[in-house]
């Protein structure tokens, strides 16, 4: 994998949240961020079955190749979400989750001279109600 590559890489880590929420979360980064034809995103979940160690998914996104992402999912509850990458990268990823759901930055770290390390909170959109005319 080239520096460039790798820089255009984003490890999500979801946790804290039902696998229905993890799957919306990750259909819609999939949708913003879709993988070239000969490669699909890299997804996978560990799963572990203590208070402890909670159960993960984790997806890697490349920010390089950008798609139409539709309209907003509707979360069940509230997801956390880790994001690993460049600064530019991990950015992109984040403009797009905030196009999509509520986000709450619950902090940031710099873990090596090219990593950040973003924790997120996400929450599904209040969307107003149709109005209607009552006739």
């Amino acid at each position: 994998m080239t520096t460039l590559q790798h820089s255009a890489h984003v490890s999500v880590h979801l946790t804290d949240c039902a696998p229905e929420d993890a799957d919306l979360v990750f259909d819609a980064l999939r949708a913003a961020f879709p993988a070239p034809m000969d490669r699909e995103a890299e997804e996978h979940c560990v799963k572990s079955h203590t208070r402890a160690n909670p159960m993960v998914w984790i997806g890697t996104f490349d920010v390089r190749r950008h798609g139409e992402p539709g309209p907003p999912p509707a979360l069940r509850g509230a997801v956390t979400a880790d994001l690993f990458g460049s600064e530019r990268a991990v950015h992109d990823i984040v403009e797009s989750l905030g196009r999509a759901f509520g986000v709450t930055e619950e902090g940031h770290t710099v873990p090596g001279d090219q990593e950040v390390q973003l924790r997120l909170e996400l929450r599904g959109t209040t969307r107003p109600e149709p109005h209607t005319v009552a006739g």
